[in-house]
């Protein structure tokens, strides 16, 4: 579903990021209360600005290179920016970086706004460094991963390194998937099964491609 666009870029919602947060936000309510649910609006509302500013930083990026971005899709655990053309090795890790580059600016510029005692920026400021840190783990395609590869690729075919970054991937999948189930987070578990998929899907394309 789209909501807007920026610079002709169709920003859409996963109808999935809907009925997730529909039901979070209505559970609380039913449960605790409408400030629990008001509580949890606040978090989503944060947590979708800085998804959404993250893919914007890469499409920015992307545009610098000369790359236009067909669209932008948030999703309950990201956003993905679908990016026209393959950018070579060099521009890839350009691209990849700017995303958590933005977080990390974000929470940057936030930090000197809690010494006026606006505390509330203390929240912005741990989202964006964790959202930065998070999308760096080199997990493909998460954009560590796309760094991953970006300098693999200086070494090998982008086909090798693609494959070695999907088996580096699969490691910090099944990490996630077993911190998911030893903690108890599901958030943490759909992660992982998430990056499992996506890496069965890339494998699959790969296959396609060179004929295996």
């Amino acid at each position: 579903m789209q909501i807007f666009s920026y610079k002709n870029i169709p920003i859409r919602l996963h109808r999935s990021f809907l009925i997730l947060a529909g039901a979070l936000i209505g559970y609380e309510y039913f449960t605790l209360g409408w400030q629990a649910a008001a509580a949890w609006l606040f978090i989503g509302g944060v947590l979708f600005g800085s998804v959404l500013l993250h893919e914007i930083g890469h499409a920015i990026a992307a545009k610098r290179f000369g790359f236009n971005t067909k669209s932008i899709t948030l999703y309950p655990f990201g956003g993905i920016a679908v990016i026209e053309m393959k950018p070579s090795s060099t521009e890839e890790f350009w691209i990849a970086i700017a995303g958590p580059a933005v977080n990390f600016a974000i929470a940057a510029i936030s930090l000197p706004i809690l010494f006026f005692g606006y505390n509330i920026f203390s929240f912005i400021i741990s989202i964006n460094v964790l959202m930065g840190v998070f999308n760096m783990i080199p997990a493909y395609p998460m954009d560590g991963g796309r760094v991953l590869r970006a300098i693999l690729s200086r070494k090998m075919s982008k086909t090798q390194a693609t494959r070695k970054a999907l088996n580096i991937s699969r490691i910090f999948s099944w990490i996630f998937v077993a911190a998911g189930l030893w903690l108890n987070w599901f958030s943490l578990l759909l992660v992982g099964g998430f990056l499992l998929y996506i890496i069965k899907q890339e494998r699959r394309g790969l296959e396609l491609i060179n004929g295996e």
